[in-house]
């Protein structure tokens, strides 16, 4: 139970900072948000890409295999492997497109970074419930998922980059 809490408190206090302070931290480092947006749908249609191909399987499979046993997995290597799954670069781009028009008051609280808390929420039970849903789905109906998803994934990547040239422009 210590580790659900954990993933969902460090999750959440990642994507609030960036929906928050991410205009400014791109300001501070000398990054337009059009670059990062362009950045974040490159990354994101390599995961969409490796997703309709299956390469993902194939690398996560190769490492549980060579390198690690199910209770060291479960132990000791799920936050740094979850944190960037959960809180990875489309969430940390929406997030910092969110923060471009932040202002602070309770009710964009409400309206642009709770509904953030509560997917990341979402997500993380069902990153932690991860095992049982593969089981009662099975492998055929989840590479179909994956397969739809990645589809999805890569039309929102292109989304972002065709945005970030656009608004460039």
């Amino acid at each position: 139970m210590f580790l659900s809490f954990f993933l969902f408190f460090l999750t959440s206090t990642l994507i609030t900072f960036f929906a928050i302070f991410g205009n400014l931290f791109l300001d501070f480092i000398g990054v337009s948000i059009y670059s990062f947006q362009i950045a974040g749908g490159i990354f994101l249609f390599f995961i969409a890409f490796e997703m309709l191909f299956e390469k993902r399987n194939e690398r996560k499979k190769k490492f549980v295999n060579d390198k690690l046993n199910n209770q060291f997995l479960q132990s000791y290597i799920i936050f740094p492997i979850a944190v960037p799954l959960v809180v990875g670069p489309s969430a940390i781009t929406l997030a910092i497109l969110i923060s471009e028009k932040f202002v602070y008051s309770i009710a964009n609280f409400f309206y642009q970074i709770l509904p953030l808390i509560l997917v990341t929420l979402i997500t993380s039970i069902f990153f932690l419930s991860s095992r049982l849903i593969a089981k009662k789905l099975g492998n055929s109906l989840i590479l179909i998922l994956q397969k739809i998803f990645g589809i999805i994934l890569g039309a929102l990547a292109v989304e972002f980059i065709i945005n970030g040239f656009k608004l460039t422009l």
